[in-house]
């Protein structure tokens, strides 16, 4: 029974289910009448719509975009990462840990997107990607001995760094989705920690960085609403 257990344990059913999560909501939208990449599908399924939010107060969208995707590839692209990525990260940080990263980086890049954006729809899990990412990379700063971390760290903090260069001269791409997802990736990784190492994480850097985490949330929520005044 204990190897059972441990063996469950060891099965990363948080990336799984969110994995299940957005490829139904993707074929339900490969089905729709409008198909997947029309902009009333993606709003429909929940993608993230400023007016929606502010007029309708459909506050579930600073959710929801992060299991809608636009277009095959797009979706493709994201449940490729978070099924590699997802296991590592949800292995090191456990798996409440791992739920709650990977929705309050999605919820960060939303929010930041939010702020920035007034007259634009966007959908995806790379909000959340982009916080594992941030999550993951934060724990050469506490681990700095462990080779395989650090280098890891190092491999996926120059794919970031890469990936957000690009995204300068991609319009199409909700740069600030992604950078509200590592920000709120890192915030969230400090403030958790890694299970039964939080010898290694001062308590006031945990606590401080819960507190800039709901600072920066509460601060750009209020940004995004001042755009309709």
């Amino acid at each position: 029974m204990r190897i059972l257990k441990r063996r469950f344990c060891d099965i990363p059913y948080i990336m799984y289910t969110f994995l299940i999560i957005q490829s139904i909501v993707f074929l339900a939208m490969q089905v729709s009448p409008m198909g997947a990449t029309n902009i009333k599908t993606i709003i429909n399924f929940g993608g993230l719509y400023h007016s929606y939010i502010t007029q309708l107060h459909e506050y579930w969208r600073l959710i929801t975009p992060i299991f809608v995707h636009i277009g095959f590839y797009h979706f493709l692209f994201n449940s490729f990462v978070l099924f590699f990525l997802g296991e590592q990260v949800e292995n090191l940080y456990g798996h409440i840990r791992f739920l709650l990263i990977y929705l309050l980086a999605g919820i960060s890049g939303n929010i930041l997107s939010f702020a920035m954006h007034s007259d634009s729809v966007s959908a995806g899990a790379s909000t959340s990607i982009f916080g594992m990412f941030g999550a993951f990379i934060i724990l050469k700063y506490y681990f700095p001995h462990n080779q395989i971390l650090s280098t890891l760290a190092k491999q996926y903090a120059f794919l970031v760094v890469l990936n957000l260069i690009f995204n300068l001269f991609d319009s199409s791409i909700d740069i600030w989705g992604h950078i509200g997802g590592i920000i709120g990736g890192i915030l969230t990784g400090i403030t958790l920690a890694v299970p039964k190492q939080a010898k290694y994480y001062r308590i006031i850097e945990r606590i401080s960085a819960g507190i800039l985490l709901i600072a920066l949330l509460v601060i750009f929520l209020i940004l995004g609403f001042l755009r309709t005044c």
